[in-house]
């Protein structure tokens, strides 16, 4: 019997944008369609003020002391398993921390060992307009970091909106729309809208992270960054493998996962790659032969057809 893989919706935006206003607004929908759901929350500090604000009864992790990005990534496959494992939800809410990048969170979600489990579904945003307005006055970090939250986003929830001028308002969304003018964009406060305009916006058939088992209905048109897995059955050969590494696009950003090769079937090499440089360590676990490829608008169809001669 196949088991439906569990969404993943991220939930992205810089501190006081309004995440968890959303996340309480959301999950009281999911409640209303009888779905069971659980959340991942991370923190940067060592205590949790948000959570408090969730139900009592939603299945919760929680990630403190640092950041999904780069410190605790480890930490989050093994949450998310967990969650998997212990409820069974049909969707996982993680809410990043406000100096999170979306795309550095999904690569951390994406592993080859949970590859067949989650469906991504959704990088949320939302954004503080007049934060947004006020961006020169912040450091080039933070308004670097802004703007790459609205970049990569699948959906776009302009809060605050009230805050604003009328002529402030439509100057700061066409802004944003040259920045992302792909996703969604929703002017309001406190997160109000109709929430299945989130829902419905791609469809949660459409995943920009797609598994050899689990395909979408149709093409992720409006997302820009996504991501495929890959499977071997047997051996490749290491020399082969990495001259195609060389012919792949430049949009190819990220990949992980575990290999075996020829000249050492019976040995399991941990992979990865990043800025066009890969990396092979001795694994010794003899975990299944899969990768995780991450690009913008990549080839998938192509190159699933090159790693096949292998």
């Amino acid at each position: 019997m196949t088991t439906k893989p569990v969404e993943i919706y991220i939930l992205s935006g810089f501190l006081g944008s309004g995440k968890t206003t959303l996340l309480t607004r959301l999950l009281a929908w999911e409640k209303e369609r009888n779905r069971q759901v659980a959340v991942l929350m991370n923190e940067i500090g060592n205590i949790s003020v948000d959570s408090r604000l969730l139900p009592p009864d939603t299945p919760l992790k929680e990630l403190l002391n640092g950041c999904i990005c780069c410190t605790i990534q480890a930490q989050l496959s093994h949450q998310l398993l967990s969650l998997c494992q212990q409820h069974a939800p049909d969707a996982i809410y993680i809410e990043a921390t406000g100096a999170a990048h979306p795309i550095e969170v999904l690569e951390a979600c994406i592993t080859p060992l949970m590859a067949k489990q989650l469906k991504m579904c959704k990088i949320v945003t939302t954004l503080d307009l007049p934060r947004w307005r006020d961006r020169d006055r912040l450091s080039l970090r933070v308004k670097r970091l802004m703007e790459e939250q609205v970049r990569f986003t699948d959906f776009l929830i302009i809060n605050k909106a009230s805050d604003v001028t009328e002529g402030e308002r439509e100057r700061l969304t066409t802004d944003l729309t040259r920045i992302n003018s792909t996703a969604p964009q929703i002017v309001t406060d406190f997160a109000r809208f109709d929430l299945p305009l989130l829902y419905d916006a791609v469809g949660t058939h459409t995943s920009f992270y797609r598994t050899e088992t689990h395909q979408p209905a149709h093409a992720a048109e409006h997302l820009r960054v996504r991501a495929f897995s890959y499977t071997w059955d047997k051996p490749i050969d290491r020399n082969k493998f990495e001259a195609w590494l060389r012919t792949t696009p430049d949009t190819l950003y990220r990949a992980k996962g575990y290999l075996r090769f020829h000249d050492q079937p019976q040995q399991t090499m941990l992979f990865q790659y990043a800025y066009g440089m890969p990396m092979f360590t001795e694994e010794p676990f003899p975990y299944p032969s899969t990768v995780v490829f991450i690009g913008e608008d990549l080839p998938e169809t192509e190159l699933k057809a090159q790693l096949a001669k292998l």
